[in-house]
């Protein structure tokens, strides 16, 4: 049985009602941040050829890798990294290729295995990719493993952890201000409306990496659709796994919902399963 998620009529009808009635304020309020940010910080527009959008940034690339770089660093510490030689020219090659047709290919891309028991990957802005050990236990040829990186790569393409930090920055600005207001109920309807955006945009940033990913993995010459074939292992593991009660805050897309998108990026068209599977009607 796929679990479905939670929709918004099984939400708290308050929640709902803080929601709706603050919106104008909260977003009125969330644009003077953003003007705040930008008075203390020099904005870059540019257009992004991962999004095909024009954006505007508070870094230029040099110092989103200095961010990269402190952050990479703590991560380091905090985790042992696989020495294995073999194990990291297997994907330090995959990488190369998959940066060679990335669409930020400006950056220096690095990427480390970490000894941990867990099927994860993650990235950080400036181009700072980690598989775990697990993973590539699991997969089983270098086009699954090749689907991971590229996926990773796509975030960081799409500058999707630079976008979350300029988010964290308005929505500290934002409690802040709230707070400052002495208003009860627009603190307590910030917290909820954050969250309720943030869910949103890592959902979507998951399924534009997806996208990115299969992008990539086609132009590298990487079977496209290992990546919906690890997909589904990752699902059969979870499957495998205790059972976990739905949450409405997660900030990642149900497994079969990623495999709907990142079919229909390999075909061009949407399969019915796949269309039950991102519709929730199962």
């Amino acid at each position: 049985m796929t679990n479905k998620p939670i929709t918004n009529h099984q939400i708290n009808p308050k929640v709902q009602c803080s929601i709706v009635n603050l919106r104008f304020r909260i977003w009125r309020l969330f644009g003077y941040c953003l003007l705040v940010i930008g008075s203390f910080a020099g904005c870059i527009s540019e257009y992004n050829l991962a999004t095909h959008q024009e954006e505007t940034f508070l870094f230029d690339d040099e110092k989103e890798m200095k961010v990269g770089e402190a952050v990479a660093k703590q991560f380091d510490e905090h985790y042992e990294l696989v020495a294995d030689v073999d194990v990291n020219e297997r994907v330090q090659r995959i990488l190369d290729r998959i940066v060679a047709v990335c669409d930020r290919k400006q950056l220096v891309y690095t990427i480390k295995v970490v000894e941990e028991d867990q099927m994860n990957a993650v990235s950080l802005p400036g181009g700072y990719i980690y598989v775990f050990k697990k993973l590539i236990d699991k997969v089983k040829s270098d086009d699954e493993l090749a689907g991971v990186i590229a996926h990773e790569v796509g975030h960081v393409a799409a500058k999707h952890g630079m976008k979350r930090l300029q988010s964290s920055y308005g929505y500290m600005l934002l409690q802040a201000m709230a707070i400052a207001s002495q208003d009860a109920d627009v603190v307590a309807g910030v917290q909820t409306a954050y969250l309720t955006l943030m869910l949103a945009y890592s959902r979507e940033d998951e399924f534009q990496a997806d996208r990115l990913g299969v992008k990539y993995l086609k132009a590298a010459g990487y079977d496209p659709n290992a990546m919906a074939a690890f997909l589904a292992e990752l699902q059969k593991e979870q499957n495998r796994g205790p059972l976990h009660e739905v949450n409405y805050w997660r900030t990642h897309p149900y497994i079969p919902e990623r495999i709907a998108v990142v079919n229909q990026e390999v075909t061009g068209k949407l399969e019915f399963k796949d269309y039950l599977n991102l519709t929730g009607q199962q």
